[in-house]
């Protein structure tokens, strides 16, 4: 499981940054607060859904969010294609067999299916593992950048 230290210390320094209470980031990105709280507690990893909603409001990469990254970097992201789609262009970029990936990540092989077809997300720490795996960032696995 990912540390969830980073994530937390992160969130409230860009919070601090923009000089937002968590009431006014939670009524600006739809993200209840409790949730804001339960992240800034380093308690849970938000879903990759609220991820994506955080780093867009700050204009950040989900790396960055996640203290994968020690830089900000304010740039144009693109928007992350449905995650099936951006796992077969993940394959063929780097030219990998789908065995290859989940064994070496250690997903379950039903859980990388129900991916691949669509019937499950995955999870951020699961984002992660594949970012390693492919020896990429987070924003490059979900598509936001190119």
């Amino acid at each position: 499981m990912t540390d969830l230290k980073p994530f937390a210390e992160s969130l409230k320094e860009i919070i601090n940054e923009y000089n937002l209470t968590v009431q006014k980031l939670s009524e600006e990105t739809g993200i209840n607060y409790p949730n804001i709280y339960s992240y800034l507690r380093a308690e849970r990893l938000p879903s990759v859904e609220k991820a994506l909603i955080l780093a867009e409001f700050f204009n950040c990469s989900v790396g960055y969010l996640l203290g994968l990254e020690q830089e900000r970097h304010t740039q144009s992201y693109t928007k992350c294609p449905p995650f099936p789609q951006q796992l077969d262009f993940l394959i063929k970029y780097f030219s990998v067999s789908t065995y290859k990936i989940y064994t070496n990540t250690n997903i379950s092989k039903a859980r990388f299916f129900e991916w691949k077809n669509g019937k499950r997300k995955p999870s951020l720490d699961n984002i992660i593992k594949l970012a390693e795996f492919f020896d990429c960032s987070v924003d490059f696995v979900l598509g936001r950048v190119k």
